[in-house]
């Protein structure tokens, strides 16, 4: 038990240091309000405002804390400014060879009539057009000795019914701010629906690295001839062997090729070079047949910057990693009701979302801790004491039980000792002696 109380005091000086960085350049009252919400977000497991407000256990009634938080919620460009912030600060996480992953997503209400913005977004889950909002989130991804880190990076609500801006304009910005903020470092995963030729014109403009997988009905040129790029595809030789980290086999082949840049035709047209890296896949089902299919992609990226490293193996395990960020948006709806959110208004519904993957942040920086924390809460964090390869997983599920305990044995402002200023006061003891 005293360990586990050493471990809280642990992760309550974690979570001061953390939030203090994100609120440098806000009001005392701003910088009190958003640890608050965020501290109540990890606590509460919610995005129910009057559940955050229940777990601050303040001296005045909960509606009074409740009033506090949707005052805040609302005011003009306070969400703007914490967003940037907070995508400054995780830019600063990225090395060369990181991996930042771009998705759309969806909030989906259904059975909501009132709240402010609602439009019809496509469910990932089945596809079907609800009423809801869309939502740009964007993970990255470091490796380390291979083992994976994520780091939830930036989320934006988006309402078609009030955004004058299109949601791939805003995704355009997002990914400008990152290549400015991280130095154009890493590069960019995305998966068919980023087959435009606006975002490769872009990235190629900002001379930014990216990963795309192809659709079947993209036009390129290869060897100067212009043609469907499946015809490439299966016009190109698979001559690099190789298995997938689950033991399929894989087939690859790369071929250099040219898209047009131009939306329009004109007399001279701009060219972007990059490779066609194909992967076939041969795996064996539950029956025992052989099933094969094939996938495409787009890079830019060469194998003198992964450090001579086979680039068609590299583009298949970096897009096996893109579906990480699935993981994310399973743990945000599920752990933390990322769609149970019941603001009316659009503004507090923005923020709410902004800081909810705030908490996010700091939950996933927490994976540095997970040996520690093992330790400590092995019964959470273990299924058995000896199996540490459980560590290896999406551990996140487990850390966010871990930091809700933890944060409902002490309030926000409870006040532990240090262990320097102890220190000091016996110096000055001794020094009277």
């Amino acid at each position: 038990m005293n360990e586990e109380k050493i471990m809280t005091q642990k992760l309550q000086g974690k979570f001061s240091r953390f939030l203090n960085n994100l609120s440098k350049e806000i009001t005392k009252p701003e910088q009190k309000f958003l640890k608050e919400a965020v501290f109540g977000i990890l606590s509460s497991q919610s995005c129910i405002v009057r559940r955050l407000a229940q777990t601050l256990n303040e001296t005045v009634s909960c509606k009074k804390t409740q009033e506090r938080l949707i005052y805040h919620l609302d005011k003009e460009n306070l969400d703007k400014k914490v967003s940037q912030k907070f995508l400054q600060q995780e830019c600063k996480k990225l090395v060369p060879t990181s991996l930042i992953i771009v998705d759309p997503s969806d909030v989906v209400k259904k059975h909501a009539k009132k709240m402010e913005g609602l439009s019809k977004v496509r469910d990932g889950n089945d596809g079907v057009w609800k009423t809801g909002y869309d939502a740009i989130d964007i993970v990255g991804v470091n490796k380390d000795n291979g083992e994976l880190s994520i780091f939830p990076m930036h989320s934006q609500l988006h309402s078609n019914t009030i955004e004058l801006d299109t949601l791939k304009n805003k995704i355009f910005d997002r990914i400008e701010d990152i290549v400015v903020y991280s130095n154009n470092t890493g590069t960019f995963v995305f998966d068919r629906g980023f087959d435009d030729k606006k975002i490769i014109k872009m990235l190629h403009e900002h001379a930014a690295s990216y990963i795309i997988r192809m659709k079947s009905n993209r036009n390129v040129f290869s060897n100067n001839i212009e043609q469907n790029i499946l015809k490439v595809v299966n016009a190109t030789k698979l001559k690099t062997k190789f298995n997938s980290a689950k033991g399929v086999k894989i087939s690859a082949g790369i071929t250099p090729i040219k898209i047009q840049l131009n939306t329009h035709p004109v007399k001279n047209p701009t060219f972007a070079e990059m490779s066609l890296v194909v992967i076939q896949l041969k795996s064996k089902d539950s029956y025992g047949k052989v099933r094969k299919g094939k996938v495409f992609f787009i890079t830019n990226v060469s194998e003198e910057e992964i450090n001579h490293q086979n680039l068609a193996q590299y583009v298949s395990e970096s897009y096996v990693i893109r579906w990480k960020i699935e993981e994310v948006h399973r743990q945000v709806k599920t752990d933390f009701g990322w769609e149970d959110m019941q603001l009316l208004t659009y503004r507090r519904l923005q923020f709410l979302n902004t800081l909810l993957w705030v908490a996010m942040s700091f939950l996933y920086q927490l994976d540095k801790w997970k040996h520690k924390l093992a330790k400590v809460f092995t019964s959470i964090m273990l299924e058995r004491k000896s199996k540490l390869s459980e560590l290896n997983k999406f551990i996140y599920y487990r850390l966010a039980i871990v930091v809700k305990i933890c944060f409902n044995r002490v309030g926000l402002y409870n006040k532990t000792e240090h262990r320097k200023r102890i220190e000091q006061q016996n110096q000055l003891m001794v020094s009277f002696l």
